[in-house]
């Protein structure tokens, strides 16, 4: 399978033009596999509904939702960590937390269930490396994939001090943070 991988801001998923411009170019290319569905971390403090939810339904296109859902994360025993993180907010600062992994397994799950095809993923930007490293390991493409952000955070990883944040530096044009 191939994957299309768009790390980006959380309040840009509902509106925004940029996001909107690169998602209809990726919905407009030709790939060597068919564009059949989009994925995306969706959670409602984005609203009723996100920009790729809209394009998925004007293009007839699946659309999901690859995030877990509370109770999934209850089960798993990461709810407390996941609502604690919300509450981290800085700007210029995303939070990784320990559980993330887990998050983007469940994720990579419900990707590839379909099983061919290509699919464009909308995610925080905190998961969009780790989570083409997942779908990598897996043997899956994620050729296309970029990053859409005004300002790159900087990204704080779990057991590090606050004063060492890692570098949120990427390279937009290769799709690589």
């Amino acid at each position: 399978m191939n994957f299309i991988v768009i790390g980006t801001a959380h309040e840009f998923q509902n509106r925004d033009p940029g996001l909107e411009g690169i998602l209809r170019a990726f919905l407009d290319q030709r790939y060597r596999e068919p564009l059949v569905a989009i994925g995306e971390e969706f959670h409602d403090a984005i609203g009723e509904s996100s920009l790729a939810q809209r394009l998925a339904f004007e293009r007839h296109l699946c659309w999901c939702n690859i995030d877990m859902t509370d109770r999934e994360k209850a089960d798993a025993g990461i709810l407390q960590e996941q609502e604690a993180r919300r509450k981290m907010v800085q700007a210029g600062i995303a939070f990784r937390v320990a559980s993330d992994d887990l998050r983007e397994d469940a994720w990579v799950e419900k990707l590839v269930r379909p099983g061919s095809g290509t699919t464009l993923v909308v995610c925080g930007y905190v998961h969009f490396e780790p989570l083409m490293k997942k779908l990598r390991s897996r043997g899956h493409t994620t050729d296309d994939s970029r990053v859409y952000l005004h300002t790159v955070p900087q990204i704080l990883l779990p057991g590090r001090p606050s004063q060492t944040p890692v570098s949120g530096v990427c390279d937009v044009s290769q799709g690589h943070a």
